[in-house]
């Protein structure tokens, strides 16, 4: 009895082994800022898969139960994707959803690594649907061009032959003289002439710089006035970001639209991460607040008002 009962394990433990531990169950997530998504799909020669949602979205839900957990779609993404999920109420969420104009959820959008949008879906997919939608746009031209570092070899060693060493020829002896040699007059110093400057080179004007790029914030200008903010009175809080990069865009933003306000940004931290929240103008009842958040409503920046003296 024993030994039929191994006969009949033997080929599930063969047909077990197999089967890969490697491949991935589920649609793992990058952990990390956008950019550093894109510099990795730069690396690796893939495109970018974007989950925009929110804790409250039910069809987005949906998906993380039954369409992210699909094994055969997390191989394929896995392999050609690197999938990356924003949350438009966290963090830098908010100046994303503004940036790529995100007015439904959840919304799945295909990148390339330098930002450029391919395509996206405003809708919930089913596996057999999402793999389809990606496999559609997994083309050469789609793919950034991956970057080439050649290591370059070694400059060769050319050794240098040895000068010859110049003979010495032989001088013959002479003999002393007793007698002095006549002197010899010198010669009367010649007159000094001045020194002409050489012509100066024409000037050449430098080369202008080329303008900084519109979405690129590593080559604009800012200028700073930064002063201190009583912890008194009420303001109108637009965002919470954790990139600086998305707090300068979203300062000069709201500057430009409500130049009559101060806005002020507050360093805080949370989970262990530092975040900036940026709140527009300082107001002394809450009523006066809400007037003004209704103002901003109507203007494309919606907030939430905020008691400066217990803002954390």
């Amino acid at each position: 009895m024993k030994r039929l009962i191994a006969i009949l394990f033997l080929p599930i433990f063969f047909l077990n082994a197999g089967v890969s531990t490697d491949a991935p169950s589920k649609v793992v997530f990058y952990n990390g800022t956008l950019a550093a998504a894109q510099e990795k799909a730069r690396k690796e020669g893939k495109l970018l898969f974007i989950d925009f949602y929110a804790s409250w979205c039910s069809p987005c839900r949906l998906m993380d139960e039954y369409t992210f957990t699909d094994p055969e779609l997390a191989r394929y993404m896995s392999d050609k994707y690197i999938p990356v999920k924003i949350n438009i109420d966290d963090f830098d969420g908010f100046a994303y959803k503004q940036q790529y104009n995100i007015n439904l959820l959840p919304t799945l959008m295909i990148m390339n690594c330098d930002g450029k949008e391919i395509e996206r879906k405003e809708e919930g997919l089913v596996p057999s649907t999402m793999t389809a939608f990606l496999n559609k746009h997994y083309q050469p031209s789609n793919i950034c061009e991956k970057p080439i570092s050649v290591p370059q070899p070694p400059p060769p060693v050319v050794e240098e032959p040895e000068p010859p060493k110049p003979s010495t020829p032989e001088v013959p002896h002479v003999p002393e003289i007793s007698t002095p040699p006549p002197s010899v007059p010198s010669p009367s110093p010649k007159p000094e002439v001045p020194s002409t400057p050489p012509p100066e080179a024409p000037s050449v004007p430098s080369p202008k710089p080329n303008p900084p790029k519109a979405n690129n914030i590593e080559n604009s200008l800012f200028r700073f006035q930064v002063q201190r903010q009583p912890s008194k009175g009420y303001s109108v809080q637009t965002g919470v970001f954790a990139e600086y990069g998305n707090v300068l865009r979203e300062v000069d933003k709201l500057q430009r639209v409500f130049v009559n306000k101060p806005i002020i940004v507050f360093i805080g931290e949370k989970d262990s991460r530092t975040v900036y929240k940026i709140l527009v103008g300082e107001f002394d009842t809450r009523a006066d607040a809400y007037a003004y958040k209704e103002h901003m409503k109507k203007k494309g920046s919606p907030g939430l008002i905020k008691n400066l003296e217990f803002i954390q």
